[in-house]
């Protein structure tokens, strides 16, 4: 047997039936989005700074610049970030040169060859370039 809705159900499912309807009539679709909290947090800032208070409109206005936006600009918008440099610290480099060393005494058949210094000038990055160029003897 089933249950009678009561007043309140009735009126929340005809709420939901005339949203859904309104949103069909309009052309809007509902798109969740999951964002981490970090994330989230500096577009907080960018509302704010910029004067949005609804995150739904700055959406918008992000899709419609990007929409609008020449496909080089698109390119250029969509190109993600470069990770932040890696530093290797003076302590992180003088370990692994200790641990360089150690696994050569442990296994002295590896040889340590100093790199060549950078050329400077013309003349000398011609001749390191020349020097690239030419085959081992």
């Amino acid at each position: 047997m089933a249950e009678k809705k009561t007043g309140a159900a009735k009126h929340a499912a005809t709420y939901r039936a005339n949203k859904k309807a309104e949103a069909q009539r309009l052309g809007v679709e509902r798109t969740p989005v999951d964002l981490p909290v970090a994330i989230r947090k500096r577009i907080d800032e960018v509302m704010k700074r910029h004067g949005y208070s609804q995150l739904q409109e700055l959406w918008q206005d992000l899709a419609l610049s990007l929409i609008a936006a020449e496909p080089e600009e698109q390119a250029r918008r969509l190109k993600r970030p470069d990770a932040s440099a890696f530093e290797i610290s003076p302590k992180l480099a003088r370990q692994f040169e200790e641990a360089s060393r150690a696994e050569l005494k442990r296994d002295p058949g590896h040889q340590i060859i100093a790199p060549k210094p950078l050329p400077h000038g013309e003349q000398q990055c011609n001749a390191a370039q020349l020097d690239i160029l030419q085959p081992a003897l």
